[in-house]
């Protein structure tokens, strides 16, 4: 199979519409909160519905992308992110804004483990070049919607912005349902579903797992409380949706060379040094009054990840049994999604109980010690190996 096959960038497109729709909520919690009444506790609650919904949906949907069914699956998420966020501009209530976000979450679900494991499938080599490249068109989609938001808010209103966002998600739809997209090799197809948590077993998947939970473990703090954060010193929704564009413009532009490094240095090395570098940066957000600093802070931020991110998904692409991509990608992102559904459920109230520099903090320190963790389950699965290695010979 050719490293670029027909549809390998409507794909890519299609996965930039996700983030959009996935993201423009972020940029506009403390809008929601001032329209409709509700109490701190509420943002973690919308914010965290989205990722308990995804945590379930990648565990027990991504095999069925295993099987022959990614495009279905494909489709499926983009019809979720346009039915989110229309629910989203009709909602009045925090029981609704929560059911919206859950719906929109779902989308993501379906959508991320099905195009990864496309990803993967394409070809054996530069695994995690492709992987870069596909994490930073979902991140610069991501950051699009905050963006959006932003600036649409302001002149019409909080509606407008999901409908606008909703459209990009049904554009990404018409794009792709015509395209024929690489499917599993044909001894894996039709083949039984299994769910993803029997990968655990597994040493080096357990490794790449608790590497990618490291540099997804600030998400929930800030997708719940960041917006609050900034507004309270400050900044105005249109510098909001520009911080977290400053965190996705340096991401998407570096990720691809991010995978490349890790395909030629060691996804392990590139994954390990990144994360630990990231744990200084989140917690100096909570030490920063200013908003064009931390705006900078971000873009600091952005360019580790850039590199961890492709290098921690390319461990768990290497780590997986043949025909399991999809399942493994799977389980790495509903592993991502409970630990920021944890964290944004708590982030909201534990910002007014501890304040900002305390709450960073405490996503620094799960960032190094999941990080560390990983290290450890990749020397458990180099040992395994090389122990079965001398009992076969």
């Amino acid at each position: 199979m050719s490293r670029r096959p027909a549809g390998w960038y409507p794909l890519l497109l299609a996965t930039g519409t996700i983030g959009v729709a996935n993201s423009v909520v972020f940029a506009l919690l403390s809008n929601l909160q001032d329209k409709y009444g509700f109490s701190d506790a509420g943002l973690g609650l919308i914010a965290g519905s989205g990722f308990l919904v995804g945590l379930v949906g990648q565990i027990f949907l991504a095999p069925f992308a295993d099987r022959g069914h990614s495009k279905t699956l494909l489709l499926a998420g983009l019809g979720c992110a346009v039915l989110g966020n229309l629910l989203f501009a009709i909602s009045g209530t925090l029981l609704t804004l929560v059911a919206s976000r859950a719906v929109v979450g779902l989308s993501n679900s379906l959508f991320v483990p099905a195009a990864r494991g496309i990803a993967v499938r394409i070809s054996p080599d530069n695994v995690a070049e492709r992987l870069g490249t596909m994490s930073g068109i979902e991140l610069a989609g991501f950051v699009t919607g905050p963006v959006i938001g932003g600036f649409l808010v302001g002149p019409f209103g909080i509606k407008v912005p999901f409908l606008v966002t909703g459209l990009f998600a049904l554009a990404g739809a018409a794009l792709l349902a015509p395209r024929k997209l690489p499917q599993p090799f044909a001894e894996h197809q039709g083949a039984r579903p299994r769910l993803a948590l029997d990968l655990l077993r597994l040493p080096r998947v357990r490794s790449g797992v608790l590497m990618s939970v490291a540099l997804f473990m600030p998400v929930g703090f800030y997708d719940a409380t960041l917006d609050v954060y900034l507004t309270d010193r400050g900044a105005s929704d249109v510098l909001i949706g520009m911080t977290f564009l400053a965190y996705g413009i340096p991401f998407a532009l570096l990720a691809t060379t991010g995978g490349r490094l890790a395909d030629s240095r060691g996804a392990v090395r590139v994954a390990f040094l990144s994360t630990i570098l990231v744990a200084p940066v989140t917690m100096s957000y909570g030490l920063i009054a200013a908003p064009m600093v931390i705006l900078v802070v971000t873009i600091v931020e952005g360019c580790l990840q850039a590199l961890g991110v492709p290098a921690s998904q390319s461990m768990v692409a290497a780590a997986a049994p043949p025909g399991r991509a999809a399942s493994a990608q799977g389980l790495t992102g509903g592993s991502n999604l409970l630990i920021a559904a944890v964290t944004a459920y708590s982030a909201g109230a534990l910002y007014k109980l501890v304040g900002a520099a305390w709450l960073y903090s405490i996503a620094a320190c799960g960032v190094a010690s999941f990080a560390l963790l990983s290290l450890w389950q990749a020397r458990v699965g180099r040992d395994a190996e090389a122990k079965a290695a001398t009992a076969v010979s």
